[in-house]
Parts: structure tokens; C-alpha cells; sequence
């Protein structure tokens, strides 16, 4: 029985797709077709594009093969109270990449894809945020809502709290984080020291998100090929969600607000990481 020994926990809408892109064209390393199984985490509540059975699960790894890396990257996983302790129990010794991005962006950029899924009926990224309370008591949830956690934009863009737990659950020795301002600035970087992480050797990577999505799509058939019905029909259902309009630019005055509320907490998060992230909330607020 192959299990997966790697797991990329989040957070959402911080480059972990790309990553995923770059990674699956690593000889060594092995990441499952349904990039977003969400088998864990048993306190969120069960998405459509979910794996719900541990036999299902399995079998998206079954053509690992002899990698020394097998993978998959729920990024629902960091805001789950409960997903650390379950992972930890499954794959003791597993791996987790965490991925963190300006707070701001990270909920704005949600929030735009939630309004193209449907699971987000208000338009306006403000008014969105001021029905947060009213939809943590299960009031003004979208008639198609299918993950009304997901609505909760605040406490995701809280990263404090879920990283030192998966600091505290596996160790920072098993716990890699990749901040999207280092990404962007230095990819090439970011990937060899990912690398280094996982244990595995260096290998050529093609950068260019639409170059790599070309080199890894052989693969990507292959496993295509392999999967169930369950799998490939989840597949389609999620790539054709994705499709829609932009949302408009968060406003000076929202950002600025929104830097002040989540200042302690991104202060915090600097203390866990040895890192000053405290930029994120100056520069929104200046």
C-alpha cells in the first residue's frame, strides 16, 4: 500500500498550484492527479471535489512507483483544527509545505474565486467581510454555498495560529513554509531549497507556468488514463468552476483597515518564522 509522505497544507490562493506545476515534473517525486483530495481535516465541513473513503484516497497514488516523494496539496488543510494531528497519525514522518502570502491579497483573490464557484453570492469584497459574523451562525449563506468555512475570510488570512500548530504536530524539521514575496522574487531559489527540504537532488524545472502546465500534461494523461470515473469527473467539475470574471481591486482605505486588524497576528507569525512579515501590514497602511 503506497501512502503519501508529503503533504502542501495551505494556505489557499498563495502559489501553491504553480508549485504543484514545478514539483510534478521532478523525476523523484510523485503528486496525485486530484491535486486537492481534502481527505483530512474532519472538522471542515465535506467539499463536493472531497475524496470521502480511505481506499479512494489510496488509489490516487497508486502509480507512485519507487518515488521517494508522494504528495498531494489540500490547501484547506492549514485551517483545520484537526487536520495536523490526523495527518501526523497517518504519516508520521510526513513532510508539509506551508505557502503564505500578503493576507490581504490571500482573501481578496478567495473571495473572487468563491464569487466564480458560487459558493460566494456577494459580489463586493466588503460587503462579503461584514457578513462574516451573521455566516459564522449559519445566517446569509449562499443558496449554493458548499463550504460556508471557505466564507470566513478573516480567519484564513489568520496564519499564525494554524502554522504553530503544524510546528508544534510535526516539528519544524518536517514543517517547510515558502512566503509568495520570496517566490516571485526568486523562483528558481525558492524550488532548489524545496528541493533540499524533501531530501530529493536537484533537477531542471521549466519556470514558465505555461511551458511546465505543457511539459507535465504526458504525465498528467497517463494518470488521467488510470483514474476513476469518481476522479476524472471531479476533475472536469473543478477546472470548469474556476471560469469567470475578475473582481475588482481591493481599495486603499479597505486594505489600510484590514492591515490594522491583522497586524498583531502577522506579527506573530514573524516571531513563529524568525521573519519579519511586518511589511505586509506597513506598506497597506501607509
Amino acid at each position: 500500500m503506497v501512502k503519501p509522505n508529503f503533504f502542501m497544507v495551505g494556505a489557499p490562493r498563495c502559489a501553491t498550484t504553480t508549485m504543484y506545476t514545478y514539483l510534478k515534473q521532478h523525476p523523484d517525486i510523485y503528486l496525485s492527479l486530484l491535486k486537492e483530495p481534502i481527505y483530512f481535516g474532519s472538522d471542515l465541513t465535506r467539499q463536493p471535489l472531497a475524496v470521502s473513503d480511505l481506499a479512494s484516497y489510496l488509489s490516487l497514488f497508486d502509480g507512485a512507483g519507487d518515488a521517494q516523494v508522494i504528495g498531494e496539496g489540500s490547501v484547506f488543510y492549514l485551517m483545520s483544527t484537526r487536520a495536523a494531528e490526523e495527518l501526523k497519525q497517518f504519516s508520521p514522518a510526513a513532510r508539509i509545505l506551508i505557502m503564505l502570502r500578503d493576507p490581504v491579497d490571500m482573501m481578496h483573490s478567495l473571495h473572487a474565486l468563491y464569487v466564480r464557484t458560487r459558493n460566494e453570492e456577494l459580489e463586493d469584497f466588503d460587503a462579503a467581510l461584514a457578513a462574516e459574523a451573521d455566516r459564522a451562525e449559519g445566517r446569509r449563506l449562499p443558496p449554493r454555498c458548499y463550504f460556508p468555512e471557505g466564507l470566513q475570510y478573516t480567519r484564513q488570512a489568520r496564519y499564525a495560529e494554524p502554522v504553530e500548530r503544524f510546528l508544534r504536530v510535526f516539528g519544524r524539521d518536517q514543517v517547510h513554509v515558502v512566503v509568495f514575496d520570496d517566490l516571485v522574487r526568486d523562483t528558481a531559489g525558492e524550488y532548489r531549497r524545496l528541493l533540499a527540504f524533501l531530501g530529493v537532488a536537484p533537477h531542471p524545472v521549466e519556470l514558465d507556468i505555461d511551458k511546465a502546465t505543457e511539459v507535465i500534461r504526458p504525465m498528467v494523461l497517463r494518470q488521467m488514463r488510470a483514474a476513476t470515473p469518481e476522479v476524472r469527473q471531479k476533475l472536469k467539475t473543478g477546472r470548469d468552476a474556476h471560469r469567470g470574471p475578475r473582481s475588482r481591486p481591493v481599495s486603499p482605505e479597505l486594505r489600510a483597515r484590514l492591515a490594522a486588524e491583522l497586524s498583531p497576528d502577522v506579527a506573530r507569525l514573524s516571531q513563529l518564522l524568525d521573519r519579519d512579515l511586518t511589511h505586509w501590514c506597513r506598506s497597506a497602511a501607509s
